[in-house]
């Protein structure tokens, strides 16, 4: 009789536990689905203006959003991390702007300054302490072509001809808008969230990963993430086949090493459509699409565009 309850008890115990277990693995599958909550500060002045801070993630190579909720003045000045910016209460313009935080950015206290103008003359300040926090990056060793790590001297010239041409680019702001809506990824394939890693090249370290590679078989379809207008649509050295999407507001999208170019520059384009094929030109390994994103000069994670709403 003992023996026949010990058994029970332990069958009804084994059963529990299994129950627990699931309970447990559910809410941890739960919990990886949900999307990380989005950081908001709100600031006001005592002139009736409102603000609102959002990113990801306050860290490195995060995109930050600064909208103007409230507009009671007619002008806005920012200064954040040695950058001065300006928003216009005017009808039809953008109420927000880009403050980039670089994947290289120190972790530390940065002030944000806001001054409100009416009629010429200042009417408030703002001023909050922006926290940004530590953020770790994954390292990986690669074996690449050797003319890649150490580039022959004939092709030096046409790396920094093209070095030039992107930061002539980056470094150029369009004050509209061009986007609409979401953001979406630029094709169907295998996401290694790799942005930030640190490249070892046939065991040089070289530079920091700046995208997320997308894994995707040659010659299938890459479409623009979103509205905006193309700025660069050309083969570089080491991004291979290369287009690049102006959205307005110091925002650009990058992608890189397709077989094809669809698009030429100064196309218009839209959300979705088709801008090249994917492929393995440049500096690559293999088949997929080097997606990347850059507000101004700072390099930020494509995949924040993502969980933004704008």
């Amino acid at each position: 009789m003992v023996d026949h309850k010990l058994n029970s008890f332990s069958k009804e115990l084994n059963f529990r536990t299994i129950l627990a277990l699931l309970f447990l693995a559910f809410l941890a599958v739960v919990f990886v689905a949900l999307p990380a909550r989005a950081e908001v500060i709100q600031l006001g002045a005592r002139t009736g203006d409102l603000f609102e801070l959002k990113a990801r993630k306050i860290q490195p190579g995060e995109p930050l959003v600064l909208t103007w909720l409230e507009k009671k003045s007619e002008l806005a000045t920012i200064d954040f991390r040695g950058e001065h910016y300006e928003l216009k209460a005017r009808p039809g313009q953008a109420d927000f702007i880009f403050l980039g935080l670089d994947l290289g950015v120190k972790p530390g206290r940065e002030t944000l300054h806001i001054t409100l103008w009416s009629g010429g003359s200042e009417k408030d300040q703002i001023t909050a302490d922006v926290e940004i926090l530590a953020r770790d990056f994954p390292k990986k060793k690669l074996t690449v072509d050797p003319k890649y790590v150490h580039p022959p001297r004939e092709v030096q010239e046409r790396i920094k001809r093209e070095s030039e041409i992107l930061a002539q680019i980056y470094g150029q702001t369009s004050p509209e808008w061009l986007a609409q809506g979401k953001f979406e990824l630029p094709c169907d394939g295998q996401l290694s969230p790799n942005f930030g890693q640190q490249r070892i090249y046939n065991n040089v370290p070289r530079s920091i990963h700046a995208g997320v590679d997308i894994a995707i078989a040659s010659g299938q379809p890459i479409k623009a993430a979103n509205d905006g207008r193309v700025v660069l649509a050309s083969n570089l050295y080491f991004s291979g086949n290369t287009v690049i999407i102006d959205h307005g507001l110091g925002l650009y999208t990058v992608y890189c090493h397709m077989s094809k170019l669809l698009v030429k520059r100064g196309a218009v384009v839209s959300r979705g459509q088709v801008v090249g094929l994917a492929g393995s030109t440049g500096l690559s390994t293999g088949p997929h699409l080097h997606w990347a994103a850059k507000i101004n000069e700072a390099r930020v994670d494509p995949l924040a565009l993502l969980e933004i709403e704008f």
